[in-house]
């Protein structure tokens, strides 16, 4: 069975149809679903596009999503080894700019050998062994 790490970007865009990048994110969800892909996916990212939603919506539409990707989504904890795991993540780059949110997904690819599906890939430029996953 594939498995995918998903960041904040697919997920917004899935469900803002005013985003850029709506119509590819819908094809790319048909895409993975179709091909019974599992769709791994931080909780601290789950947490991300509710926020995103609840500022840029209205608390209502950030429930229904929230809802949806409760019941969409394999939702992967981070526990306190998880955490000092992320501590030295971000203290080895040193000036790294990537958020909590992107070293998660990045421990979470790491761990599960699989690749991500994001929006946004200048955080995670420094790491030459992520695999990228993109709509056909």
């Amino acid at each position: 069975m594939k498995r995918l790490v998903l960041d904040a970007g697919p997920l917004i865009a899935l469900f803002s149809r005013e985003d850029t990048d709506h119509v590819v994110c819908k094809s790319g969800f048909e895409q993975l679903n179709q091909t019974r892909t599992v769709l791994l996916t931080p909780i601290p990212i789950i947490f991300e596009v509710y926020k995103w939603f609840l500022y840029k919506e209205n608390p209502l539409v950030a429930q229904k999503i929230f809802k949806a990707m409760q019941s969409s989504l394999d939702t992967v904890s981070i526990d306190r080894i998880d955490l000092d795991t992320l501590h030295s993540i971000i203290q080895e780059l040193g000036q790294w700019r990537g958020s909590l949110e992107d070293a998660t997904v990045i421990l979470m690819a790491q761990r599960y050998h699989c690749p991500v599906w994001t929006l946004n890939y200048r955080d995670f430029g420094a790491f030459s062994s992520l695999q990228f996953w993109n709509p056909s």
